[in-house]
């Protein structure tokens, strides 16, 4: 049985990790996420590539090819993966074939345009509610899997006649790369880029601009979710007043993508905290590779809920009224829930950011914080949203 930590973080995927930066591409749900998007509600995310990577899933959740960081590691051989393609498919028949393959054990489900590089191509954006009217279905299994059961139990389960399909092998470590390459440098906002280890080059013109470093991996936080881009826009666009030379707190901090671009921004401190010890490993790493070092002390990093238990490692003498500005981009749940304890860290005159919410669910986070911050206002992107205020003086 899963553990609740495990379940908790694989629901934050679906915030947190879903790949969506602002270029033409393909719709990705890993088998990861799944499970969490059908009882959440979720159909699934749009996710964007660049053209000269379609056809490649741009996120997944095969292990062997994973180091003890959780994070993706060239040397090691990854196994051979069966890739099923289905061509041509109805795009309002997309979702639901898709949700069938991941049930039946797909490790990921990408949709592109059956049109791609033809003079009917159609351009989809982050933030649009649609679907490509004619659509190409690729799956990728682990190998091993017989792949003639699972397409003729597609077949039962959505009452068709048949689905014609191609299955192509790739074999060990080209999977590997396949994932490295799928990953591109995202443009957050005006010169400011998160971009994978492995492909820091910038287009020509934005060579000038911040750019936050990951690896992407097993912890959540790769970036390209609008909430992520909300939240670094954020501290970006507030970073004289609620950054520069300022404590950060980011609650959440999975890969660690916000801590670190708040320092690259000039703050004095971030503290990162994840329930989850991989997160903490992988910000860890990322923060070096932004030259971040454990020496510098700028960036304390812990595995804790913030939950008062006598166990946790928060330093609570360090953290209490003692924090400039409190960040989180988790599930609405718990951005509610943990209103108390944000107020209880921001000192007064201090500032909240949050997000993992959606527009309809801001009356919801303004009333949860609305004792503590004033001048609640928020923000949006494709029907999300980040809210933020500033911490008064009523007693948390």
């Amino acid at each position: 049985m899963a553990s609740v930590c495990n379940v908790r973080c694989a629901v934050r995927a679906l915030l947190r990790h879903a790949r969506v930066p602002s270029t033409p591409s393909t719709r990705v749900l890993s088998s990861a996420r799944a499970s969490a998007a059908a009882a959440a509600g979720f159909n699934g995310f749009i996710t964007r590539v660049s053209p000269t990577h379609r056809g490649r899933p741009a996120q997944t959740r095969l292990t062997s090819t994973l180091n003890p960081e959780g994070t993706i590691d060239a040397n090691l051989g990854g196994g051979s993966v069966d890739q099923v393609r289905i061509t041509r498919i109805d795009g309002s028949n997309v979702g639901e074939l898709s949700d069938v393959l991941l049930s039946l054990g797909a490790t990921c489900c990408s949709v592109e345009d059956a049109d791609l590089g033809t003079e009917r191509e159609t351009e989809l954006y982050a933030g649009d509610d649609k679907v490509w009217r004619s659509c190409d279905v690729t799956a990728m299994f682990a190998s091993g899997v017989d792949i003639d059961a699972v397409m003729a139990d597609a077949v039962d389960i959505l009452g068709v006649k048949t689905i014609e399909y191609v299955v192509e092998t790739i074999p060990d470590n080209d999977w590997v790369n396949v994932v490295m390459d799928s990953f591109v440098p995202i443009k957050v906002g005006d010169g400011l880029w998160i971009v994978p280890e492995w492909a820091k080059t910038l287009p020509e013109g934005e060579e000038e601009g911040l750019s936050v470093v990951l690896e992407p991996g097993l912890a959540f936080g790769t970036g390209e979710h609008p909430t992520t881009r909300l939240c670094l826009g954020w501290l970006r666009d507030n970073a004289d007043e609620c950054v520069e030379g300022k404590h950060v707190v980011d609650f959440g901090t999975g890969s660690g993508v916000l801590a670190i671009g708040a320092l690259l921004m000039g703050a004095k401190k971030a503290t990162g905290v994840d329930v989850d010890p991989l997160s903490v490993k992988s910000a860890r790493r990322n923060a070096r590779l932004n030259g971040i070092t454990d020496d510098s002390k700028k960036l304390a990093l812990f595995c804790a809920d913030g939950s008062d238990d006598g166990e946790s490692e928060l330093p609570a003498d360090e953290l209490d009224g003692a924090v400039d500005c409190v960040v989180a981009n988790i599930l609405v749940g718990p951005v509610t829930q943990l209103a108390p304890l944000f107020a209880r860290y921001a000192k007064e005159g201090g500032s909240v950011c949050v997000s993992g919410v959606l527009v309809t669910q801001v009356p919801a986070v303004k009333e949860a914080y609305g004792e503590w911050f004033d001048d609640l206002s928020y923000k949006e992107e494709g029907g999300w949203a980040v809210v933020s205020g500033v911490r008064n003086s009523t007693p948390a």
